[in-house]
């Protein structure tokens, strides 16, 4: 599987995937986020203030799931990798400006200049795309 591949089944499942992560006591915590990708790359936005991104502080370790549902793709996949934050005022203004989430991020975050906002940049180390028959497409970086 290409990235492109990876991107396009993840458009076609949904707009919105799942981020399961890890807090300070080992145990798991999920929540729905919406991503962007660039090659070898997810980004979400989130506030500083959620679990999901008090969790990446302690932990940077990530994983995606887009869950199957009838109709909705090719199949059910998943992402994981290592999550970097980028909340400085610089940033969150270069991110914003460069569009990496996807969609239009004011209805969420109002402007780049919110101290709340986080982008989130996962380096993908390993996808699959599970699919019709059970057969498992494989992502790697420098696949």
């Amino acid at each position: 599987m290409t990235w492109d591949e990876l991107v396009r089944a993840a458009g076609d499942i949904d707009w919105v995937t799942y981020v399961a992560s890890s807090g300070p006591d080992g145990r798991p915590h999920v929540a729905p986020v919406s991503p962007g990708f660039t090659e070898g790359t997810i980004w979400f936005g989130s506030r500083s203030s959620s679990r999901k991104v008090r969790n990446l502080r302690g932990n940077p370790n990530i994983t995606f799931h887009w869950p199957v549902t009838p109709g909705s793709g090719p199949g059910e996949l998943f992402a994981r990798g290592v999550a970097t934050l980028h909340d400085s005022e610089a940033a969150r203004r270069r991110l914003w400006e460069d569009g990496v989430l996807g969609y239009d991020p004011i209805p969420f975050f109002r402007s780049p200049d919110n101290p709340d906002l986080v982008f989130v940049e996962t380096a993908v180390s390993y996808a699959s795309l599970l699919g019709p028959g059970f057969i498992r497409d494989i992502w790697r970086p420098g696949s």
